[in-house]
Parts: structure tokens; sequence; C-alpha cells
């Protein structure tokens, strides 16, 4: 092979090289969904108005990659695989709807949402953890004060979700967020209970 054909089939190779590189995986993106099943469909006789406020996250995972845990104190922040909404909304979202359901209360709104009605009672979130290790088990924790509107009557709590994946994706990923948010939402729905109307 002449030096000529030797240099042409070496810029070959390398623009090939170059281009193959240049190509990125696609963007996934996900959503923590709760399944229509679990929404309410019919408004229990006075169900009240309830407002999700605005939730405090963690920094570390108040980010629209999806961060998971390492190995000790690593955190692995994926590029690749997104959330399709900011977080802080979700998480409010998700215990909206899933109040909604336990309560028989279609009308529970989260931050940013505005109630069409002034609210009976008032949810705030502090999101303490928000802990997920791919193919393993995701971890919430939240601190939550409920407050009767009429009167200023407090109930809080700490509450705590563990589900484990039903496989390694990021889509098992949210649903079991989904799921372990589900055991701190029946946590503040008692909480409603116990103060009641007044």
């Amino acid at each position: 092979m002449n030096q000529r054909s030797f240099l042409q089939a070496a810029s070959a190779l390398v623009l090939v090289t170059l281009g193959a590189c240049a190509v990125a995986p696609p963007e996934r993106f996900y959503r923590l969904a709760v399944a229509r099943a679990q929404t309410a469909t019919a408004a229990a006789p006075g169900a009240p108005v309830i407002a999700v406020g605005a939730v405090v996250l963690p920094d570390w995972v108040d980010r629209p990659q999806i961060a998971t845990l390492g190995p000790g104190s690593r955190v692995q922040v994926s590029e690749m695989h997104r959330w399709a909404e900011p977080l802080r909304p979700a998480i409010g979202r998700v215990v909206a709807e899933q109040l909604s359901a336990a309560l028989g209360a279609p009308l529970v709104y989260a931050w940013p949402q505005t109630a069409v009605a002034e609210p009976a009672f008032r949810v705030t979130l502090n999101v303490q953890r928000f802990d997920a290790e791919l193919g393993g088990a995701v971890d919430d924790e939240v601190l939550w004060t409920v407050r009767r509107v009429a009167d200023g009557a407090l109930r809080s709590g700490r509450s705590a979700g563990r589900a484990l994946m039903a496989g390694a994706s990021h889509d098992a990923l949210a649903a079991a967020h989904v799921e372990a948010l589900a055991a701190v939402s029946r946590e503040i729905a008692l909480a409603i209970g116990e103060l009641g109307p007044r």
C-alpha cells in the first residue's frame, strides 16, 4: 500500500470513529405516576378541600437527572435518564393524588396549582430522604404537617416508606418511589381524619 492510500484509509477510519462518538444515546424521561385505579372517582359526603404546599427536597436529588446511591457514599447521576418534570411538584402531586384516593376527596391540590375553594386543610412536606439503589430498594422519608385552616390545629409526623424495585430499570425506580410515598400519604390521611372538620 502506498503512502497516499494509507493516509486516505487512516483519514476514513478517523472520520468513522469520530462519527460513532458523536452519536450519543437518546435521553429518556420518566415521571412519578399514580395508577388510575388508585385515584378518587367519587367524592365522599363532606369531603374536604386540601392543599399540599411546596415540597422541600434534598439538593442532591433536586435535579433533572435521576440520582441514585452507589457503593459507600457515592452518588450516581445519570445524564441519559431524567425526570420529565421537577421532582418537588411531582412529589406534591403524587401525595395529593394518594390523599384524594384515601379520603375520597377529589379536591386535593398540589403546589403550584391554585385551589378553586378555600382549603379546609393545608399539608406541608419536607422530604428528608429520597434514596434509591438501582435494582434494589427505594427509601423515602418525609416530615409532614397538617394544619386545619379553621382554627390552626396541627398534626405532624415523620413517615417512612420503603419499596423494592421490580427490576433494575429506571421505570421500576419511579414506580417504587410512588409505592413508598403511598405509605407516607396513608399516615397523612390518618392525621387529617383525626383532626376532622371544624
